[in-house]
C-alpha cells in the first residue's frame, strides 16, 4: 500500500535539507537557491500549460526573473521586468488566449511567491516563520496522503484529483492546523484562537495550490509536472502547496497594511 511512500519520504527529506541550508545561511545562498528552484518551476509550469514553445516561454521567465532577483531595492524596476516578461511570454501564445493567460499567471505566481519568501527571511524570526509555514504544509500533505491511503473511502475532488478522499482531506486540514497552532505557541501563549485560524488559512491554501496543479495537469493529460524528483515527479508536484501559500500571503499582508512587518500577521 505504501510502496512509494519511502521514496517520497527520502526525496522530500533531501529537498527539505537543501532548503533548510539555504534558508539558514540566507542572503546570496538563498537568492541563488531560489533562482535555481524557480528555473525548474518555470519550465515545468510552461510545459503543463502548453507543449507549444514551452522551452522558449520558460527561458523568458528565467531571464526576467533573474533581473528581479538580482536588482535589490528597485521596486519600480522589478515591476517593469515583470510586466515586460509577461508581455513577451504572451507573444509565444495567441494573445488573450487561455494559454497566454496561464503562462503569464505562472510567471507571476512563482516569482511573487519566492520573492515574498526571500523577503520574509530578512526579518527577525523570519527563519522560524518560514520553517513553521513549510513544516505545516508538509505535515498537512503527508497526513492527507497517509490517511487517504489507509482509510480510503469516498473521493472528494473526483474530477480534479481523483485520489483525494474525504478521510485524507480532513486529516490534512486537522493535523496541519494543529501542528501550526502548537508550534506557534512557542512564540506566544496569548493568541491560541488566532493561531488556529492562521493555521487553517495556510492549510486550506496549501490544498488549493495542490488542486490547481492537478487541474492544469488533467487539462493537458499530464501525470506529473516533470521527472526531477523520484516518487513525486516534478518539482511542482512537491512545491505546489508552498508556492500557493506564499503567493496568497503577500496580498493578505498588503491588505492588512503590514508589509513593513509581515511576521506580525503570521505570529501576531
Amino acid at each position: 500500500m505504501f510502496s512509494d511512500f519511502k521514496i517520497r519520504s527520502f526525496t522530500a527529506a533531501g529537498l527539505a535539507f537543501l532548503s533548510f541550508l539555504a534558508l539558514y545561511f540566507g542572503h546570496l545562498y538563498l537568492k541563488i537557491f531560489i533562482f535555481l528552484l524557480s528555473t525548474i518551476l518555470f519550465f515545468e509550469w510552461m510545459r503543463i500549460i502548453s507543449q507549444a514553445q514551452w522551452i522558449i516561454r520558460g527561458l523568458i521567465a528565467v531571464v526576467f526573473s533573474s533581473f528581479v532577483y538580482f536588482t535589490d531595492g528597485y521596486m519600480a524596476l522589478d515591476l517593469l521586468f515583470i510586466v515586460l516578461g509577461s508581455i513577451i511570454i504572451s507573444s509565444f501564445s495567441a494573445y488573450f488566449s487561455i494559454s497566454a493567460f496561464w503562462s503569464c499567471f505562472g510567471f507571476i505566481y512563482v516569482l511573487t511567491s519566492l520573492c515574498f519568501l526571500e523577503y520574509l527571511r530578512n526579518f527577525e524570526n523570519g527563519l522560524f516563520t518560514i520553517l513553521l509555514i513549510i513544516s505545516t504544509i508538509m505535515i498537512s500533505d503527508t497526513s492527507g496522503y497517509v490517511f487517504g491511503k489507509y482509510f480510503s473511502g469516498p473521493k472528494i475532488f473526483k474530477k480534479i484529483s481523483p485520489k483525494k478522499t474525504y478521510s485524507g482531506f480532513l486529516a490534512s486540514i486537522t493535523l496541519g492546523t494543529l501542528w501550526f497552532s502548537m508550534l506557534s505557541l512557542i512564540y506566544s501563549l496569548h493568541q491560541p484562537v488566532t493561531f488556529i485560524l492562521i493555521g487553517l488559512f495556510i492549510v486550506v491554501f496549501s490544498v488549493t495550490g495542490d488542486l490547481l496543479i492537478s487541474y492544469l495537469k488533467r487539462k493537458t493529460n499530464l501525470k506529473d509536472s516533470g521527472i526531477i524528483l523520484p516518487g513525486h515527479g516534478g518539482l511542482f508536484d512537491r512545491a505546489d502547496s508552498i508556492i500557493s501559500v506564499f503567493f496568497i500571503l503577500l496580498p493578505l499582508v498588503i491588505l492588512m497594511g503590514q508589509l513593513d512587518n509581515p511576521i506580525k500577521i503570521i505570529l501576531g
